[in-house]
C-alpha cells in the first residue's frame, strides 16, 4: 500500500481562526503520518476532507497512521484517538468534520481472509473526542463493496461522499463500476445511490473525483 509523508509543503492563506493551512501542516509534519497519496489535493480545499483540515472551531485535526489528533486554534494538540486494527491492513484516508464540529475518519480496511480488496470504514467522534460510532460502508465483497474517493461537509451538517461500486458481477472479467453517491449523518445513518457506469478513461469521470 503506498502512502505519502506529510512533507510537502501547500501555499495558502485559507483562515479559520488562528491556524491556517500551511501552520497546520507545520504542526503536523514532525508526526510524520502516513495516509492514501489520492487525497492529497484536496488539503488546502475548504469544506473538504483531507489528510489534515481546518476546523469551524478554529482549530485543525489530521488523520495517518489509523490516528486522529485534534489542535485548537493555537496549534496545540487537545488530544488524539487511535483506530484498532481488526484484521491485517487498514489504510488511512481522509478526517472531515460536520457543522457541529464531529469528526469522522474514513479508511480501508482489509481482511483477505474474506475479500482481497478494501473496505470502506467511518469512525465518528465528538468535538471531545468522545466516539460515537464505528461503522463499514458495505459488505467485504467485490458487489455491493462503496469505495469513497471523495468527501465534503455539506451546509445541512452532513457528510456527502463519491465513489464507486459495483453491484452485478459479470460472466467473466473485473465488474462494472456504478458511479455511487452517498450521505452521512451524526447518528451514522447512510443514505445512498448508484448513477451511471464509469467510464474510467473519459475526462468527465476524473473530474467529478477532484475537487471542485
Amino acid at each position: 500500500m503506498k502512502y505519502l509523508f506529510i512533507t510537502t509543503m501547500f501555499l495558502s492563506t485559507i483562515v479559520y481562526g488562528q491556524l491556517t493551512i500551511d501552520s497546520l501542516k507545520k504542526i503536523v509534519a514532525p508526526l510524520r503520518l502516513g495516509y492514501s497519496n489520492y487525497f492529497e489535493p484536496f488539503v488546502n480545499k475548504v469544506g473538504y476532507g483531507g489528510p489534515w483540515i481546518l476546523n469551524k472551531d478554529g482549530g485543525g485535526a489530521a488523520f495517518g497512521d489509523n490516528t486522529l489528533y485534534k489542535f485548537d486554534k493555537k496549534g496545540k494538540e487537545l488530544w488524539k484517538r487511535k483506530i484498532k486494527d481488526r484484521f491485517e491492513e487498514m489504510e488511512s484516508q481522509v478526517v472531515a468534520d460536520d457543522t457541529k464540529g464531529n469528526l469522522y475518519v474514513f479508511m480501508l480496511e482489509y481482511n483477505s481472509k474474506v475479500y482481497r480488496g478494501g473496505n470502506e470504514r467511518v469512525v465518528c467522534f465528538d468535538k471531545t473526542g468522545k466516539q460515537l460510532w464505528d461503522k463499514n460502508l458495505g459488505a467485504y465483497s467485490a458487489l455491493n463493496n462503496p469505495i469513497v474517493s471523495y468527501v465534503k461537509t455539506t451546509e445541512d451538517g452532513k457528510i456527502y461522499m463519491r465513489g464507486h461500486m459495483a453491484k452485478e458481477k459479470p460472466k467473466d472479467g473485473d465488474p462494472k463500476y456504478l458511479f455511487w453517491e452517498g450521505w452521512l449523518d451524526v447518528t451514522g445513518k447512510l443514505t445512498q445511490k448508484t448513477g451511471e457506469q464509469i467510464d474510467w478513461a473519459k475526462d468527465e469521470w476524473q473530474k467529478k473525483f477532484k475537487p471542485e
